[in-house]
């Protein structure tokens, strides 16, 4: 499965040797594609376990060698790096916002790779449906990037705080013996 990560105008990122290619930044996320469907897949839970950052909070500033694995949601992932061998981008799984938890997350690599080398991030959206579709999500300037939200805001806590609530009544809810044929 390929998956174009730039807008239009695809180039090279950031001139440097050290800096790892766009096509290996894309190679990347396209890894954990595979461990983010298997949690939109999870039946018994209804949020979509988020993950990272990987490999660490900013790797721009201070790169970690590649020969590290990673494990997310029980698959194994070494990803590619830039010349050097070292990883200069942070990797990571959020859930989509204003949207339902459980049917849209979000994948992200962040490094310096915006114009000037400024910090910038491109990503991949997965959506579930009947099947879960997967779309590049265009090149973001720094302040327009997940990493900048590391808790979640306000208006997150309160969604998730309900979807506790929900999931703790439905728990505690006895079965109708009218209804439930096995309740009998």
């Amino acid at each position: 499965m390929a998956v174009a990560v730039c807008a239009g105008g695809c180039r090279k990122l950031l001139g440097g040797s050290e800096q790892t290619s766009t096509g290996d930044i894309e190679a990347n996320l396209e890894q954990l594609i595979g461990a983010t469907e298997t949690g939109l897949n999870l039946q018994v839970s209804p949020r979509f376990t988020t993950f990272g950052p990987l490999p660490s909070a900013a790797p721009w500033d201070s790169p970690v060698p590649g020969a590290r694995t990673f494990e997310v949601q029980g698959q194994r992932l070494s990803f590619k790096t830039g010349s050097d061998g070292l990883i200069h981008e942070r990797y990571e799984a959020r859930a989509c916002p204003l949207r339902e938890i459980w049917s849209c997350v979000e994948l992200w690599a962040t490094g310096k790779f915006g114009k000037n080398g400024q910090l910038a991030c491109v990503g991949l959206r997965l959506e579930k449906g009947d099947t879960i579709e997967t779309r590049k999500l265009d090149m973001r300037t720094a302040d327009n990037c997940p990493f900048m939200t590391t808790a979640p805001g306000p208006a997150q806590q309160v969604v998730r705080g309900i979807e506790k609530s929900q999931l703790e009544h439905t728990q505690r809810q006895e079965a109708d013996k009218y209804l439930d044929p096995k309740a009998q």
